[in-house]
């Protein structure tokens, strides 16, 4: 049986076979342009267990201890990547699909695997020749692709909803009148056209919410407040949310000394979350991606920020990322209704979640 993928997990293959097809990669600027003064060359691309595809005048593939597997003209690597390019580009919208010839190219690149199976350390290794330290340092990279539609930064699930008051409280029968609206979007605007306060209680889930603490010990109440408006603003780009909340200060920062603290605090979120951060898992605080991250850009081309152009990489993520909503169904992220305080093991009042997710735009 074929093996199937999703657009974003076939990005992950391309990219190792576009490496070493072109034998470098440029860096970006803060607008994900090709900055042409700098670029990594391509030594060694190491994968699963104990693969090394090395990069001469072919690339050979090896064993960590040397044994040597095979050897593939570079010109078939660039077909092979040409190949795979347009196989994702025509991929249908399902969440998974096969690729023609996959199973032969796998098959030749001595993997059963579209991941490498040490993802958990970044979702590629590369060897790379630093043109600026004069080093070949092994960096792990992020991979975000675009060739589908625009891929999100961070991904939601029921651990990360936010839990919110809802003040004055509701009677059963309110409950029950809003919560048989349309949409949350709806309920919201209800309660505030209404008089009611939908105030921050707390991150239910501990991880995600000692997660959080370790980027920032206010980065919970600033992710809360985005939420509201975003919902009663209309708003969802990061930068208009940024400066929303600089106006309201509802952290009460010394802003007349220096404006920048939200907006500071929400590229934290964004550089953690490219690199590693997820709600559910507990985040130490060490990049899994320790070189960087790639962008597969829509064309193919790749372009990579290092921690040499980490300013353009923050500059990047807070400029071109929205807030957006995930599905709210009980299956998946589960919130939007109104509850009452037994449902949140709270002891009174009325509450609601909010959930998000980080797209790119």
């Amino acid at each position: 049986m074929p093996l199937k993928a999703n657009k974003g997990e076939w990005s992950e293959l391309y990219t190792l076979l576009k490496l070493l097809a072109d034998g470098k990669i440029f860096a970006a600027d803060k607008d994900l342009n090709k900055n042409e003064n700098l670029f990594y060359v391509i030594l060694k691309i190491l994968r699963d267990a104990d693969l090394e595809y090395v990069r001469n005048n072919r690339i050979v593939i090896q064993r960590t201890s040397g044994e040597i597997l095979s050897e593939i003209p570079i010109t078939t690597i660039v077909e092979y990547a040409n190949l795979f390019y347009k196989g994702i580009e025509k991929g249908g919208e399902e969440r998974a699909f096969d690729l023609e010839s996959s199973d032969k190219i796998l098959e030749q690149l001595h993997t059963n695997s579209i991941s490498d199976e040490r993802k958990e350390t970044a979702d590629i290794r590369v060897i790379i020749h630093d043109p600026i330290t004069q080093h070949e340092p092994l960096l792990g990279f992020s991979i975000k692709s675009y060739i589908g539609g625009k891929p999100t930064l961070f991904n939601a699930n029921k651990k990360s909803n936010l839990l919110y008051k809802i003040t004055p409280d509701l009677n059963n029968k309110q409950i029950s009148e809003l919560n048989s609206l349309d949409s949350y979007g709806v309920r919201i605007k209800w309660l505030v056209t209404n008089g009611h306060k939908i105030e921050f209680v707390k991150v239910p889930n501990e991880i995600f919410k000692t997660n959080l603490e370790l980027i920032d010990s206010r980065l919970a109440e600033i992710i809360a407040n985005i939420l509201i408006y975003k919902y009663i603003d209309k708003i969802s780009s990061l930068p208009e949310l940024a400066k929303k909340l600089t106006q309201i200060n509802p952290c009460d920062f010394n802003i007349k000394l220096n404006p920048n603290f939200y907006s500071y605090k929400i590229k934290r979120l964004l550089v953690d979350s490219a690199l590693g951060m997820k709600a559910g898992k507990l985040w130490t605080g060490t990049f899994n991606a320790t070189g960087g991250y790639i962008a597969v850009k829509k064309g193919g081309e790749l372009l990579c920020f290092h921690i040499y152009n980490w300013n353009d990489f923050q500059e990047y993520l807070f400029n071109h990322t929205k807030i957006d909503s995930p599905d709210s169904g009980a299956d998946r992220c589960d919130y939007g209704t109104i509850l009452d305080a037994s449902e949140v093991g709270e002891e009174n009042g009325t509450f609601i979640k909010l959930n998000f997710q980080i797209r790119f735009v």
